[in-house]
């Protein structure tokens, strides 16, 4: 199976060489694509079962951890900002975000969404301000470089738990995985990112919470929909989005499924061993990790947490730096979604990878300094994690992030407060 595929890439090849003219990235990316679409449904024709079991896993995964997770911060959110309600919050803090990210105050709602749900809540909400032009480009893609993050609940219950079986380690993984976003924000608080490079500093308000109560109705009047509609609208829009997320988790757990069957990770671990040739020893499970996170993050932590072949503190590191890549998986759902809208996927990709590289220095460093040991991760572990996080029912899944949602609102809407009276003093 693999020679087919060294058939395929040699058609391609071939074909490529015949495209000399104009276009030709674009029609490189073209038959590339065609390529792997078309070796994906031969596939499925030669092995319907295991696509079909792994077709199952995506569904179930989707159904029963990401939807009831994600849809209160969805609806909640879209509501927020058609009501102006962000705007309000973004007015009283921008003071103090402005200076750090040279972005606006809206940021601060999208960033404390983002820590709290998970991927990809902070670029959904990103590409809706962009998308109804309440931030510029440039703003959008320093915002979708730091406000794009794993949740705390999948790094301490998923990862932590379930697969390290080691509680003591998650606030390592979430300091350095957050610590990691804010470091990104901060590079890109200083790149010149297209419309507005110049940095802005906030004029001095008389009343800043008159001006933030006056730009939170004029968000309200600009946006023009009724209660009613503005309530449809938040769910058609939320649901559309999970269903593409949805199907986006299916697509690729069925193509990781396929590179398993047709030995394509086996063909890479074996061609690796060329490195022994320079006294680099390298595990298989090592390499297998690399490659599995790079496509698909949980996955990838997993593996990581049973590669027992390198140190505990590298076993970490690892997962950690899987998590804030997020995967392609994840970076295909940010594709779709930033689809309308002008901000550069490659710009985000980049970001992701900084903070993939410090996430796992910061953790590393961390680790190190506090002298943690961590025994071996059983293989068991995940699915002992996997069968407590499934004892919770899907509407306790329901009813919990929609605590979470409203709790972090308000303790948004008080820091703002509180930042309005300071300023004002």
């Amino acid at each position: 199976m693999v020679n087919f595929i060294l058939i395929i890439a040699l058609f391609s090849m071939l074909l490529f060489l015949r495209i000399k003219y104009l276009n030709l990235y674009k029609k490189v990316k073209f038959v590339l694509f065609v390529s792997i679409v078309f070796l994906m449904v031969f596939l499925i024709v030669i092995y319907p079962s295991e696509i079909i079991d792994a077709t199952r896993s995506g569904i179930i995964l989707w159904a029963n951890v990401v939807l009831p997770s994600l849809l209160p911060f969805f609806i909640g959110a879209e509501l927020l900002i058609g009501l102006g309600v962000v705007k309000f919050i973004g007015v009283l803090i921008e003071p103090i975000i402005r200076p750090i990210f040279n972005v606006p105050g809206e940021a601060s709602f999208v960033f404390a969404m983002s820590i709290t749900s998970g991927y990809p809540m902070g670029i959904k909400l990103t590409s809706n301000l962009r998308r109804n032009n309440v931030i510029s480009k440039s703003e959008a893609q320093r915002m979708a470089a730091f406000c794009s993050t794993s949740g705390p609940l999948f790094m301490m219950g998923s990862v932590a738990i379930g697969m390290f079986n080691n509680p003591s380690i998650g606030p390592y993984i979430v300091l350095a995985h957050y610590l990691g976003a804010i470091s990104v924000g901060i590079i890109y608080r200083f790149l010149i990112l297209g419309d507005e490079p110049d940095f802005h500093v906030p004029s001095k308000r008389k009343n800043i919470f008159k001006e933030a109560f006056i730009e939170m109705f004029n968000a309200r009047q600009q946006d023009g929909r009724s209660i009613g509609k503005l309530l449809g609208d938040s769910i058609k829009e939320s649901i559309s989005t999970l269903v593409i997320v949805g199907g986006m988790i299916v697509t690729f757990s069925v193509l990781i499924k396929e590179l398993y069957l047709i030995g394509f990770f086996d063909y890479i671990i074996s061609s690796a061993k060329f490195f022994s040739f320079y006294n680099i020893n390298i595990s298989n499970s090592l390499i297998e990790a690399i490659l599995i996170g790079s496509i698909e993050m949980t996955m990838g932590a997993k593996i990581a947490s049973e590669t027992i072949s390198v140190s505990p503190i590298l076993q970490v590191t690892l997962a950690t730096m899987i998590i804030s890549w997020s995967g392609i998986s994840v970076h295909a759902q940010v594709a779709s979604i930033t689809n309308d809208t002008d901000i550069s996927l490659n710009s985000y990709i980049f970001s992701k990878l900084i903070h993939s590289i410090l996430s796992g220095i910061y953790v590393y460093f961390l680790l190190k300094i506090t002298d943690f040991s961590l025994g071996p991760a059983y293989q068991e572990a995940f699915s002992k994690g996997t069968q407590n996080v499934s004892n919770y029912t899907w509407l306790n899944k329901l009813f919990f992030s929609t605590n979470l949602f409203f709790t972090i609102f308000l303790t948004l809407a008080v820091i703002a407060v509180i930042t309005g009276i300071l300023k004002r003093n």
